[in-house]
């Protein structure tokens, strides 16, 4: 999908990864729409983008759908359908035990980093469909490969981000829309700047040189241009990350043996495959 003329709309746009998006899209031509909790943030992102650029911010709360459906009125009434949707918007609770976490906490945790994207979809993916055209970004993260403990509401969210987005890709490609998703490493972000507070936060050394060396969120989302135009199913921006991850598949691997029942019988799955 070329990018020059599209109606891009992404969530969590007012900084970080959302607001490199919006930077990286705007560069090739895109008409940006950046939609955040504070809407402040999204208007301040907004200004920033590249002169002559068509961009739009509005206010959206990703666990309403009554804020998604006025979200998508106001946006259509200026720029039309939406071409591209860049389900990006999400928190992270710091790193604690799970046992010591506010189920509360947890609740809306899932609510805007796994609820938050389904409602995206809700409310764009069927006009897409009828069109025949269409690409949707739902961003993970590393931790929805590779988890680790003191994260596990947030793995835990992210992993299911990366099933919806698999599934739906699938469901999708047939219709000539397409899914792909982003799996961030550290990036510079508000949230990344705040997620080591709590009772396992980091020792001030250790934080220093963390954010010291995280990634420009610029960088990423030229990453995310590149899939969308390639129609490509996974954005992986941290290489660094290779081999913990492959050591974490090759112990999955493993486990498989001998069927759990003896003379069962192998072959037929509920894919078909």
């Amino acid at each position: 999908m070329q990018i020059a003329g599209r109606t891009i709309f992404i969530t969590g746009g007012g900084g970080g990864i959302g607001a490199g998006m919006a930077q990286a899209f705007a560069e090739q031509g895109g008409r940006i729409i950046l939609a955040d909790i504070d809407a402040g943030f999204a208007e301040a992102e907004a200004a920033k983008l590249p002169a002559g650029t068509e961009a739009m911010a509005l206010p959206i709360d990703v666990t309403s759908r009554d804020s998604w459906a006025q979200a998508k009125a106001a946006a259509e009434a200026r720029f039309g359908p939406v071409d591209i949707l860049c389900n990006n918007a999400g928190i992270a609770s710091g790193f604690a035990p799970l046992i010591d976490m506010d189920p509360a906490d947890f609740d809306r945790l899932v609510a805007v980093n796994l609820t938050g994207v389904y409602n995206g979809i809700a409310c764009f993916a069927r006009a897409m469909v009828d069109r025949g055209a269409g690409h949707i970004v739902n961003t993970s993260s590393m931790n929805g490969l590779n988890p680790f403990g003191l994260f596990a509401a947030y793995s835990a969210s992210k992993f299911g981000v990366l099933g919806l987005s698999d599934s739906l890709r699938q469901e999708l490609a047939p219709h000539g829309v397409g899914v792909s998703t982003l799996f961030p490493g550290l990036t510079r972000s508000r949230m990344s700047q705040s997620d080591t507070v709590g009772p396992g936060a980091m020792d001030p050394a250790r934080l220093a040189q963390i954010r010291a060396n995280m990634m420009e969120p610029i960088w990423l989302g030229r990453a995310v241009v590149r899939a969308v135009e390639q129609d490509q199913p996974y954005i992986i921006t941290h290489p660094e990350y290779r081999d913990d991850l492959a050591r974490r598949f090759d112990t999955i691997l493993a486990a498989f043996g001998e069927p759990a029942q003896p003379g069962y019988r192998t072959g037929a799955s509920a894919t078909g495959r």
